[in-house]
């Protein structure tokens, strides 16, 4: 009975983001934040930033990110998608707006969730005063995996919680 209803309110939070909390200019801009290609450059460059700028320390946080990265998407993809095996909300819900094109793997959890979380709180564990961008941009890339159609509530909810831990413990 519980799950039951924890189900339907993420099926109508999912509704109420994807279909009903929409305005044009968001239209634009979650397709473009959603695709993490968009971002190499600017991801890289900073990456390297680091790495050659900040001292041994920043190179150590630099490599290390590379690993918590893998560490969030290898369980993320590989070991609790196929455990949970949840089907997209495009293929189990009608209406959805679907603003990109989406594969037929599972959806529960986000990874991209799961990576921008772990890196998010890996990185801010060692540079406090990024905390705020560097959260700020998580939790606008796991918005618009459900503003965009690709993802549930929970799917984004349970890929924070997963790249938070990675993050958080990496840096522990």
């Amino acid at each position: 009975m519980f799950l039951e209803k924890l189900a339907a309110l993420d099926r109508w939070l999912f509704h109420a983001l994807n279909e009903r909390a929409v305005n044009p200019f968001l239209d634009a801009l979650m397709p473009f934040v959603t695709e993490s290609h968009n971002f190499t450059v600017l991801l890289i460059a900073v990456w390297l930033l680091l790495f050659w700028k900040a001292g041994k320390r920043g190179r150590v946080v630099a490599l290390a990110t590379l690993a918590v990265i893998a560490a969030s998407d290898q369980l993320s993809a590989h070991v609790l998608k196929p455990l949970f095996s949840r089907q997209r909300p495009p293929y189990t819900l009608e209406n959805v707006r679907l603003l990109v094109d989406t594969t037929r793997s599972f959806s529960f959890p986000s990874v991209h969730a799961s990576n921008t979380f772990a890196v998010a709180s890996f990185v801010s564990s060692f540079y406090g005063r990024f905390a705020w961008p560097l959260y700020a941009v998580a939790c606008l890339v796991a918005y618009s995996r459900i503003y965009v159609g690709v993802h549930f509530p929970s799917d984004v909810l349970a890929g924070a919680a997963v790249g938070l831990v990675i993050g958080l413990g990496a840096a522990w």
